[in-house]
């Protein structure tokens, strides 16, 4: 059996996504054209309505990927693994377009650390965390359109991670300042739960 690339870079219809995500038992419609145009248009057209479903079934492939994960044996299957999904998207051979791949799922990484980053409860790993994956994606999207960065995007590169910085040392002074960590009983409180404890829960 072999596993070809996505053949068109046109969307897939709603029908196409409801499908795949009956088959994960994700999708309780019947999965008719009339049903996604009725959704479609309860969530103001069917751009919309595609993009949630598409990233409605996003995750729950992720999540996939990651307890099939436990069956590798070793490094190597994971690389095979993890290239394949480089395959299927067609970016595997193409150094500008993998940057541009990648670059949308820094993106993913990075949006939900900045919101967890604004609770005052966080530690400074999240911040941190955050400009990392925010510098990630724009070095890669840099890359992705095959670019070499001037002198002076360079600056503004260094400019903002001294600015990051200085945010963290400073909700560190303030976090010394107003007492214990009031998210210290939380990771005390979590810090018996195993890795199986902690594993993501789909159904």
């Amino acid at each position: 059996m072999t596993l070809p690339p996505l053949s068109s870079d046109e969307p897939a219809s709603a029908v196409q996504l409801g499908a795949a995500m009956a088959a994960l038992g994700l999708y309780d419609g019947t999965d008719t054209a009339a049903e996604h145009a009725a959704e479609a248009a309860r969530l103001g057209g069917d751009g919309p309505y595609r993009m949630q479903l598409a990233n409605a079934l996003l995750g729950a492939v992720q999540v996939e990927a990651m307890l099939v994960g436990s069956a590798a044996v070793g490094p190597d299957d994971l690389e095979a693994a993890h290239r394949q999904q480089l395959a299927t998207a067609g970016v595997v051979d193409d150094v500008e377009k993998l940057a541009g791949f990648l670059r949308r799922q820094a993106l993913r990484v990075a949006d939900p650390l900045k919101l967890v980053a604004q609770d005052p409860a966080t530690d400074p790993i999240q911040p941190a965390a955050a400009h990392a994956a925010e510098g990630l994606q724009k070095l890669l999207g840099i890359a992705g359109t095959g670019q070499v960065p001037d002198m002076e995007a360079v600056r503004e590169g260094v400019a903002e991670m001294r600015a990051a910085r200085g945010d963290r040392q400073d909700q560190n002074r303030s976090r010394l300042s107003s007492g214990p960590d009031p998210g210290a009983a939380r990771r005390a409180g979590s810090a018996h739960l195993s890795s199986e404890d902690s594993r993501p829960i789909m159904r």
